[in-house]
């Protein structure tokens, strides 16, 4: 059985803060292998979105006080935390576009590059992790600033996912971007895990 080491943060009763390694029985699933049943209410949406917000701060949180060199380190040809952050930003342009696809009633939602050319291409490592995480923040507040105030009939509104390949209400897409953001945050902790 395969496993997997996250680092986490524990306050003492005294206030002081430990970091420790916490070892997981269970590897995480790769993303393309990820299913999803898309079947919870449009009451969730106020949710979704506030999970949405806090994406960059919790990332701000977890990379506090790590050095440029554990930020920038690949290791076995994974991406950096830097690139995970860097990766971050560079899907917000597609999933503001696939929320212009469900306004516009488009009937298949834009395809990603699978490949993350764009990631791959940007050189992420040699920008600081601040400003990576600026760039996301920016990028993320738009993306809110569009649906925030969405009502009941258009967070509804249904396209198909192209890679999925399965219908999607728009609620459901920014769920779909939560939970890869959680990902990826995930994927930083493991490897802030590993200094």
């Amino acid at each position: 059985m395969a496993t997997s080491t996250c680092g986490q943060i524990h306050q003492h009763e005294n206030g002081s803060k430990q970091q420790i390694l916490v070892h997981y029985m269970i590897e995480q699933t790769p993303w393309f292998e990820r299913k999803f049943d898309f079947n919870f209410p449009v009451g969730l949406f106020p949710v979704i979105v506030e999970r949405l917000r806090g994406t960059a701060p919790h990332i701000e949180q977890i990379v506090n006080r790590t050095t440029d060199g554990q930020l920038s380190r690949n290791m076995n040809g994974a991406w950096s935390i830097k690139e995970q952050v860097g990766h971050l930003y560079d899907l917000e342009e597609l999933w503001r576009g696939r929320i212009e696809d469900f306004l516009a009633g488009e009937k298949t939602l834009r395809a990603a590059d699978l490949g993350n050319a764009k990631t791959r291409e940007a050189n992420h490592n040699q920008k600081t992790v601040r400003q990576l995480l600026i760039m996301f923040s920016d990028a993320r507040s738009a993306l809110i600033q569009k649906v925030e105030d969405v009502d009941e009939a258009t967070a509804s509104l249904t396209s198909i996912h192209p890679r999925l390949q399965t219908p999607m209400r728009l609620i459901d897409s920014l769920f779909f971007v939560a939970e890869h953001d959680d990902h990826h945050v995930t994927k930083i902790r493991a490897l802030l895990a590993n200094p």
